[in-house]
């Protein structure tokens, strides 16, 4: 199978194909509703995507889900919760595939599994630009797109990644940014939306999407780029297409129609910058920072480690490395800063 006959399993005729029902029904139980920095609704809808593979080895997906766990809050009704009892992931599985690998793993923790098939999502790693590595592409945005659908925000993350801090009231707090996304260093304002991401590499492992139809039509965009990409012999994938396909829309319509903006680097972290994430203090706005060294003792510096709210791994080798990498700055964090979420930001919810 080639890879435009692959994306046949995504996109039909005209569009792309509608959400499955159980997806539908995930997403709208799951879901959690919490008030913006404006005092607005918002219900928000934590996706991940995973392959059969992710579930053999070292624990790397429950060591994801445990650090999302780890996240806790309380309903204004007085009920304890935590982010991993709303996350909804997608299953990458065979036609005829099921989720059930994906719910015995994550049932102790409450996440729920939807299945999405196709024939390119073996049971085996996908290596880097191998057909399922394109697959997995289509995969993603469309469980973005799925979800943009039945109008919830999307926050989106890869399973490669813990966190340290309760990352919504970072996003709860920037209201007037409809697109957000990880990238590398550089002193950056992150809070004023622009038509534009800055001009440095982003890292599509953290997103969030506000449910707004101009979002979804980018998203839906994005979609057809890969499609068309594939269909002219020439496929792509979701990282090297999603700043052209946000700002095709955003520079000419504006920041009122549809704003971007790019994630503090030192704040959402990611391991191809660096073991320490980011160090833009004393930069001037647009100007590159470095990672800073880990000391005599391995440790990264407490001034750094106290700014994370996540960490992404993505460039750390296979699945057990990066079990192994996510352990050590889980570690890290409680060593030099304390325990997990102890610094998170008050949540405010509607439930």
């Amino acid at each position: 199978m080639t890879v435009a006959q692959m994306s046949d399993w995504f996109w039909g005729p005209f569009a792309a194909r509608l959400p499955a029902k159980d997806f539908i029904d995930a997403v709208q139980a799951a879901h959690l509703r919490v008030y913006d920095g404006r005092g607005h609704e918002r219900k928000i809808s934590i996706l991940s995507i995973t392959s059969e593979f992710s579930f053999q080895g070292d624990g790397m997906w429950q060591l994801f889900l445990q650090s999302l766990a780890n996240i806790t809050f309380a309903h204004r009704d007085g009920r304890q919760d935590h982010l991993a009892a709303h996350l909804v992931a997608t299953v990458m599985t065979l036609p005829n595939g099921t989720a059930d690998s994906c719910t015995r793993a994550s049932q102790p923790y409450g996440a729920r599994c939807v299945p999405m098939t196709c024939p390119m999502f073996t049971h085996e790693n996908y290596g880097y630009k191998t057909p399922p590595f394109y697959a997995l592409s289509f995969a993603k945005i469309k469980t973005i797109l799925d979800a943009l659908t039945l109008n919830v925000d999307v926050f989106f993350l890869d399973g490669d990644q813990v966190y340290f801090r309760n990352p919504l009231p970072y996003f709860m707090a920037r209201p007037h940014v409809d697109v957000m996304v990880s990238g590398e260093c550089q002193k950056r304002d992150d809070t004023t939306p622009l038509d534009r991401f800055p001009g440095v590499a982003s890292n599509i492992g953290v997103l969030y999407f506000q449910a707004k139809p101009m979002v979804a039509r980018a998203v839906m965009n994005w979609m057809m780029f890969l499609v068309n990409l594939a269909q002219w012999k020439r496929p792509s994938l979701d990282q090297s297409t999603f700043v052209g396909a946000m700002e095709w829309m955003s520079k000419d319509l504006g920041t009122q129609k549809l704003s971007l903006s790019m994630l503090l680097a030192e704040t959402f972290c990611q391991w191809c910058v660096g073991p320490c994430g980011c160090n833009t203090t004393g930069l001037a706005y647009g100007q590159r920072g470095h990672s800073p060294g880990r000391g005599p003792d391995n440790l990264c510096p407490v001034e750094s480690v106290r700014q994370w709210v996540s960490f992404h791994v993505p460039c750390d080798g296979d699945m057990n490395q990066k079990a192994r990498t996510m352990r050590e700055l889980l570690a890290m964090y409680q060593r030099l800063v304390g325990p997990v979420h102890s610094l998170s930001s008050p949540m405010h919810t509607a439930t």
